[in-house]
């Protein structure tokens, strides 16, 4: 994935997830799309941001 693409990928699903509790889509597809994060050769240079989103999808379900 390019830099500028994972880059906004990673801004947006910060700012969706904390109102993940009010939308329409289940815990499950912001797991799915931060895993596919995770996975991103680039997921390194990003690591503590990516935690930090996993770590709000974990309170949300519990």
């Amino acid at each position: 994935m390019h830099h500028a693409i994972f880059e906004r990928e990673l801004v947006h699903l910060e700012r969706v997830i904390a109102l993940a509790q009010q939308k329409p889509f289940p815990p499950t597809y912001w797991r799915d799309r931060v895993k596919h994060l995770e996975d991103s050769p680039q997921a390194p240079l990003y690591r503590k941001r990516i935690a930090r989103l996993a770590s709000l999808l974990s309170e949300l379900t519990g």
